[in-house]
């Protein structure tokens, strides 16, 4: 039987996130070791707006100052603004696995399959940053190439590799040339700028070589680069290789269901969610389906993708999914 358009969320069914279920007297003594600063609430303000001033998420806000209704906060009420933390609001996978947390992917600094970066070392005669990935049992040129957005033929020229279908596990590979591809220096024809980024996504070689991924696909179904990125960095970190709890997998956090209404029906054939070129691919691709039918709306195209655009029609946007959505658009601000 052939996949049909999923009929709630693509990873799995909400819940109620977890800030909303912490006690407000640990929130405020969290907040209270952490925290260094007050804002007051002026008339007509919100807290994603708040938020958006200090540089912190509006969960970290909710969840410092015991807040339950994101959308209720008083004039004149004195917040706690927590410092940022450098860890959810940098993209540590806070806001996969389906309508409100759960599935949290590992922490952004992790190098899938044995990455690895080093500097200084000279090619050609010029002096470059050099950065090598150490095969892992499963690697293959070609999955490696993909990886690091560059072609299976300058991997082997670079690394001396004769027969690009073996290589050795425990081999170490300059993929110093994608990382510049990248938008990391010298001729990149990408214009983002990375120096914006994330901290730990700068310091990732193979998460930043997927730049050029997002650039295709964005540009292929016309969606908004910087939205479909930071919408990817919140859901899992840009790791093509976590899987939440729930199952939802790769980059997008995409649960297997849609995976296959995705192929059989929205982009018709077989794709790999594990694969991190088709699971942007899929993300946005699905990211287009939802802004077409918001109207191009794009707080409710995330709300859609985070509850289910059914969800959203029928019982209305969750406040889990509000907090989800100000984040995603709060990243999207302050990092790409």
């Amino acid at each position: 039987m052939r996949a049909t358009k999923p009929r709630a969320s693509h990873r799995r069914p909400p819940r109620r996130h977890p800030l909303l279920t912490l006690a407000a007297v640990g929130s405020v003594a969290l907040a209270g070791a952490a925290s260094t600063r007050a804002h007051v609430v002026g008339a007509g303000e919100t807290l994603s707006e708040i938020g958006a001033d200090h540089g912190v998420t509006v969960s970290e806000l909710a969840e410092a100052n015991g807040i339950d209704d994101i959308d209720r906060i008083v004039a004149g009420e004195s917040l706690t603004i927590p410092d940022p933390d450098g860890t959810r609001d940098e993209g540590d996978g806070g806001g996969g696995s389906g309508g409100g947390g759960g599935g949290k992917a590992d922490d952004a600094t992790g190098e899938a399959s044995g990455g690895e970066a080093s500097g200084g070392e000279a090619s050609g005669g010029e002096a470059h940053e050099a950065h090598f990935h150490t095969v892992a049992a499963g690697d293959t040129l070609s999955g490696l190439a993909r990886t690091y957005g560059v072609s299976v033929r300058d991997l082997a020229e670079a690394n001396g590799i004769v027969d690009i279908h073996h290589i050795r596990i425990g081999d170490r590979l300059d993929v110093s040339g994608s990382v510049r591809s990248a938008g990391t220096g010298g001729g990149s024809s990408s214009q983002v700028d990375v120096s914006r980024f994330p901290a730990r996504l700068q310091a990732s070689p193979e998460r930043l070589a997927l730049v050029p991924v997002f650039e295709r696909w964005a540009a292929t179904y016309g969606v908004p680069l910087d939205l479909l990125m930071a919408m990817t960095w919140l859901e899992s970190g840009w790791q093509h290789d976590v899987v939440s709890s729930a199952g939802a997998i790769g980059i997008g956090q995409l649960m297997p269901d849609t995976v296959t209404w995705m192929e059989d029906v929205l982009i018709g054939e077989p794709l790999d969610p594990y694969d991190p070129d088709d699971n942007i691919r899929m993300s946005a691709r699905y990211l287009r389906w939802l802004l077409d039918r918001t109207g191009g709306d794009a707080a409710t195209a995330l709300a859609g993708y985070y509850q289910g655009l059914g969800a959203v029609q029928t019982s209305g946007i969750f406040p889990s999914t509000r907090a989800y959505v100000a984040d995603v658009l709060a990243f999207r601000d302050r990092y790409f």
